[in-house]
C-alpha cells in the first residue's frame, strides 16, 4: 500500500511542477506555442483576444494544481476532496487518451518533444492508477 502512496505523491509533484511550468510561460506565451508548433492554432482559438491566452493558461494552472490536490487527497495526506475517486478515474482516463493520441502522433512525424509530451502523460496516468481502487 505504501508504494501506491508513493506512486499518487509522484503524480502530485508531477502536476504541480507542470502548473509552475505553466506559470512560467505566461512570461512568453508565444514563444511556448511556437515551440509546441501551435502558436497558429491558439491565435485563431481567441480570435484576436490575446488576454484569452493568458486566461486559458491560469486555468490550466488552476486545473493542475486540482490534480495535484486530489492526488494528496486520494493518499490521505489531505482531507478527502469531494468526488475523489471520480477525479482520479476522470485523471486516469484523460492521461491514458492524451498519451496514446500522443503516441500515435510519433509513429506519423517522430519529435523529442512530442515524445516526452506523450510519455509524462502515460507516468502521470500510471501515478494515479492506484486511486482508482475504492478504498472507502
Amino acid at each position: 500500500m505504501e508504494t501506491n502512496r508513493i506512486r499518487l505523491r509522484l503524480g502530485a509533484v508531477l502536476h504541480f511542477l507542470i502548473a509552475i511550468g505553466h506559470v512560467g510561460c505566461l512570461f512568453a506565451l508565444d514563444e511556448a506555442f511556437e515551440a509546441y508548433g501551435i502558436r497558429e492554432i491558439m491565435h485563431q482559438m481567441v480570435a484576436g483576444q490575446v488576454w484569452m491566452l493568458y486566461a486559458l493558461t491560469i486555468g490550466l494552472v488552476l486545473a493542475f494544481t486540482l490534480a495535484g490536490l486530489y492526488a494528496l487527497s486520494a493518499t490521505g495526506d489531505l482531507r478527502r476532496l469531494p468526488l475523489t475517486r471520480i477525479a482520479i478515474i476522470t485523471i486516469v482516463v484523460l492521461y491514458s487518451l492524451r498519451a496514446l493520441a500522443g503516441g500515435i502522433s510519433c509513429i506519423h512525424d517522430f519529435k523529442w518533444l512530442q515524445f516526452i509530451s506523450s510519455l509524462i502523460p502515460a507516468i502521470i496516468a500510471w501515478c494515479y492508477w492506484p486511486g482508482v481502487k475504492n478504498n472507502e
